[in-house]
């Protein structure tokens, strides 16, 4: 085992996901926009990249290769988790080695959609969940911090009972709780409030039909929809 990655983290049996998080339903760009990314950055995420002679290994797991839909739902939440951290400043270089310990030598698989990953913005932590030891231990060099750093970790995810992402909300759409579950609506994003696709609320949008009458018949603001049309853009 790696040094200063504690003894006492034992590996872990990887959790036997349901089909609906495993198949792929999303294209490299759907996952770009729907967590508000670029797409030459979800690409490299997805499939790694080559800087000089030395090859990095995708971050992004059980993603098929070709073209199409060749991302899954887990997939999907790795790149959220991803961009969050990249948002919250956290670098590359300190990412990557915290998943290859996680999935290599703890045996944590789709590590980056687990809720045993957390960070309190300048590493990657690993959470023991030993309720005798409230500690986290930094997965890069075995250190300890305390809980307290990392409460508000994430919170948009919300996380099943096998402790992987099962549905995301998306903080872009404010003012409307907008979430992303593989299993409603072929996981697309939908409003929550209604289970209507957002693509649905503008396909309506841009057949011709009124503002209002979109926003009336979905029982949500004129500027609910004007917001989804101009995050859609």
């Amino acid at each position: 085992m790696r040094t200063g990655v504690p003894a006492n983290i034992c590996a872990m049996a990887p959790a036997s996901l349901p089909r609906e998080y495993l198949t792929p339903m999303y294209s490299q760009s759907d996952v770009a926009q729907i967590v508000s990314a670029s797409t030459s950055t979800v690409h490299r995420w997805v499939s790694g990249y080559r800087v000089g002679s030395r090859r990095h290994r995708p971050l992004v797991t059980s993603v098929r290769r070709g073209k199409g839909y060749t991302v899954p739902f887990i997939g999907l939440a790795e790149v959220y988790v991803l961009n969050a951290f990249r948002k919250a400043g956290l670098p590359m270089q300190r990412i990557r080695p915290a998943v290859e310990v996680l999935s290599r030598e703890i045996g944590l698989e789709h590590a980056l959609a687990n809720n045993q990953l957390v960070t309190d913005g300048a590493e990657i932590l690993y959470d023991r969940q030993d309720p005798d030891d409230q500690r986290l231990i930094v997965v890069r060099n075995g250190n300890a911090v305390f809980n307290e750093i990392v409460s508000d970790y994430l919170r948009h995810i919300d996380f099943g009972p096998l402790g992987y992402a099962q549905s995301l909300r998306l903080p872009q759409y404010l003012g409307l709780t907008v979430q992303v579950d593989p299993r409603l609506n072929g996981g697309r994003p939908t409003l929550a409030s209604r289970g209507i696709a957002v693509e649905d609320v503008l396909g309506r949008l841009r057949a011709g039909e009124d503002l209002e009458s979109v926003a009336d018949d979905y029982g949500v603001s004129h500027e609910d929809v004007l917001n989804l049309n101009r995050l859609a853009a």
